[in-house]
């Protein structure tokens, strides 16, 4: 597939399978092994070119914790258990009549929230000799920032000051899904904060665009990243094919199942868990959401950014909301096409260096095309990507010809754009 960076979601030892209801920060999680695996992994994967990427929940703990301890589950003296506990100024609370009373994420009883501002859980996590550092010692290479937003700036930049003492191009990733230059925060500060964040506004606009036609969407998100965005983030946005808090991709382009004007493109009419655990798309459904989900995907490979695969989205897993989606990887049912095309866009992606960095001018956006240029130096390389079941003619501009086609999607000539189609001309300026 070309993939050079591994993003995990979290690993270490928790209450639940998804792991966001942290148990102990200092292990991993025995259902999937051990420490010592961990740094396995990291060696296997540096000496194959990889990067590492661990999920970082320092948002919240589980109740089920060594920290909290609800249940009596662990030694330690939890904080739930009483104010005597060393954990217990970890904690967001308010103490009335000798009565304490936690902060729970969202109300969810289960995840009583962290505070953010309290030195003793700042050390902890990323002090000296705390969490981060030994995360680190096992060979990572960087941290995703669970709900970022809801992080201090001043826990953001304790934990860039952790990252960059153990490897200086130790990359920080924030789940932030709305503009984080228009939040009134340090986010992506310039040497302060994060480095980038997963670009759920990109996607969100390019998949109303691919299913809807909203052209008015994608032109305005484009230039808003393009103005606010800082040049460094905006060439390491995370641009996913889909994640584990959404519908995968492919369901979206294939049914009817979501709210046309609904804030998020994956935005479900019917929220029920059992009907979106039994939903299955037909062939006849499958079949046309893959040539659009390829369209979808040609146009983010040549978009400013990482291109990121959430694991199962190259063999046509389905998954109809935030649930569904998290089903094992289907070793037994391969769509062993559109998985060839993964490896293709991969190849793309790892060829062409200058993606990694050149500048983007959007040419035109209609209901038909999608039509931009990536330039970096001396090289102009120029995308038409069709969202119609319609072949497309194209003129194509001075300096243009069959012979600069460096890559194509469907039977894309430069004459015309296929069905689902994309063409890529590349020139020497």
């Amino acid at each position: 597939l070309g993939v050079n960076i591994l993003y995990l979601s979290p690993i270490v030892y928790s209450q639940s399978n998804h792991r966001y209801d942290t148990s102990d920060y200092e292990m991993v999680d025995p259902y999937v092994g051990e420490n010592k695996d961990l740094k396995k992994l990291c060696d296997v994967a540096h000496n194959m070119g990889i990067k590492v990427i661990l999920d970082a929940v320092f948002n919240h703990t589980g109740n089920d914790s060594k920290y909290f301890n609800e249940y009596n589950t662990f030694k330690e003296l939890g904080a739930y258990q009483s104010k005597d506990s060393i954990y217990f100024p970890f904690y967001k609370k308010y103490i009335n009549n000798d009565n304490v009373y936690f902060d729970y994420w969202w109300g969810m009883k289960n995840l009583p929230v962290c505070d953010g501002y309290n030195k003793l859980w700042q050390d902890y996590i990323y002090g000296e000799g705390g969490v981060i550092d030994k995360w680190f010692s096992l060979g990572i290479d960087g941290l995703r920032l669970d709900v970022a937003d809801e992080l201090t700036d001043e826990f953001i930049e304790g934990i860039r000051r952790a990252v960059k003492r153990n490897k200086q191009d130790g990359f920080i990733l924030g789940e932030v899904w709305k503009n984080p230059m228009r939040m009134n925060r340090g986010y992506i500060e310039s040497g302060k904060g994060m480095d980038s964040v997963m670009n759920y506004q990109l996607v969100n606009a390019l998949i109303r665009y691919f299913k809807y036609g909203d052209v008015y969407l994608l032109k305005n998100t484009i230039h808003e990243i393009l103005e606010e965005y800082p040049k460094e983030t905006i060439d390491s946005l995370m641009n996913f094919t889909s994640t584990h808090d959404i519908t995968r991709a492919i369901n979206i382009f294939s049914s009817l199942e979501f709210q046309y004007s609904g804030e998020w493109a994956w935005n479900l009419n019917n929220e029920s868990r059992e009907y979106q655990k039994n939903y299955k798309l037909t062939k006849k459904e499958y079949e046309l959401g893959k040539m659009i989900y390829s369209s979808y995907i040609y146009a983010l490979t040549f978009l400013p950014g990482n291109l990121s695969i959430f694991y199962g989205d190259e063999i046509g897993m389905e998954g109809l909301g935030n649930l569904a989606n998290r089903r094992p990887f289907k070793w037994d049912k391969m769509d062993l096409e559109l998985l060839r095309f993964f490896k293709y866009i991969g190849n793309i992606r790892n060829k062409e260096k200058f993606l990694e960095s050149a500048d983007l001018k959007l040419m035109d956006v209609n209901e038909r095309l999608f039509v931009f240029k990536r330039i970096k130096d001396n090289i102009e390389a120029l995308t038409y990507v069709n969202r119609t079941p319609d072949k497309q003619r194209i003129l194509l501009p001075n300096g243009y010809s069959e012979s600069d086609i460096l890559y194509r999607l469907n039977n894309s000539n430069s004459k015309e754009v296929d069905s689902y189609g994309g063409i890529t001309l590349k020139k020497i300026l």
